[in-house]
């Protein structure tokens, strides 16, 4: 199934990273980019996506793990590597440097997604860059 940028403005803001990494999947400069930035992090994408997940305030691994499509015993490894980096504590909240690291990579790869759709057209992109700056 295919989708034009235009039809990804009638989603939830909610689902911005569903649009960002599912819908947009087949343009590859954003999945570079996206990656590029996490990895700079020391991230795996699953483990950036956990960690949006629950400063979303979703605690409960389950909950995490339906949500993402990540098997159980997957969602487990992920919370003891973020565990293990420091990112977040036992009570699976984000640890100070795991807000920062979290608002330095969303920020910047908002700035880089900015930039990649400049090329198409403004009447299409007001409510995609609305999106991406309340991110």
């Amino acid at each position: 199934m295919n989708f034009k940028f235009v039809d990804t403005l009638y989603f939830k803001e909610d689902n911005i990273l569903e649009i960002i990494l599912g819908i947009h999947r087949t343009n590859k400069l954003i999945q570079q980019e996206i990656l590029i930035e996490i990895e700079k992090n020391d991230l795996t994408l699953n483990e950036f996506l956990v960690l949006i997940e629950i400063r979303k305030e979703f605690k409960q691994k389950i909950q995490i793990s339906k949500k993402l499509f990540i098997k159980r015993q997957n969602i487990n490894i992920i919370f003891q590597t973020l565990l293990k980096k420091e990112l977040i504590n036992k009570n699976n909240q984000i640890t100070n440097h795991g807000n920062s690291i979290l608002d330095k990579s969303i920020k910047k790869i908002s700035e880089k997604i900015k930039i990649l759709f400049e090329k198409i057209d403004h009447k299409n992109m007001s409510g995609f860059i609305n999106i991406l700056e309340n991110l």
